[in-house]
């Protein structure tokens, strides 16, 4: 359970955007806003060991090192998440982190679709369409097969598509 289920927001310093924290169910929601252009996540259901995306029970903004960060941590099945997201010159960027104990069925963030938002891997991630379901989305995993417990990172920036 949360300390607070007060949606949270995270400002871009320079005001190029935001990214909304929305308590839904069992974790935040986040979405990704420039100036009206969003990328919504996709969550899971508190029944999945392996949602979506990783399932945020506590979060928080910090000031480190004079800017304004998110963290935040939660579980599911028998894993733990953690996240941080800081404001980039041009956005956002995402670490994500994963603690299994067993090999995972699946790892990663997945957004629905948003032709105006660009979602660049970072080294040891990738970017992929996501075929799981029937509606468009793009999912963020680590690079590599899973293999066992063992902890699983995947990092992205999320900015505003140029053109």
């Amino acid at each position: 359970m949360p300390t607070s289920t007060t949606p949270l927001s995270l400002q871009h310093p320079q005001g190029l955007g935001t990214v909304h924290f929305v308590w839904t169910h069992d974790r935040f929601d986040h979405t990704i806003d420039f100036d009206g252009r969003q990328i919504a996540c996709r969550n899971g259901t508190g029944e999945q060991a392996w949602p979506e995306s990783p399932p945020i029970q506590q979060l928080s903004i910090e000031s480190i090192d004079g800017r304004d960060v998110a963290l935040g941590v939660g579980c599911a099945g028998t894993s733990h998440w953690s996240l941080s997201v800081e404001p980039t010159p041009e956005g956002f960027r995402f670490d994500w982190a994963c603690r299994a104990k067993e090999t995972p069925e699946q790892l990663g963030t997945t957004y629905h679709d948003s032709a105006a938002i660009q979602i660049e891997p970072a080294a040891a991630s990738n970017v992929t369409a996501d075929t799981v379901t029937d509606t468009a989305s793009t999912r963020i995993r680590p690079d590599g097969v899973f293999s066992g417990g063992g902890t699983y990172r995947w990092c992205y920036a999320v900015r505003l598509r140029e053109g």
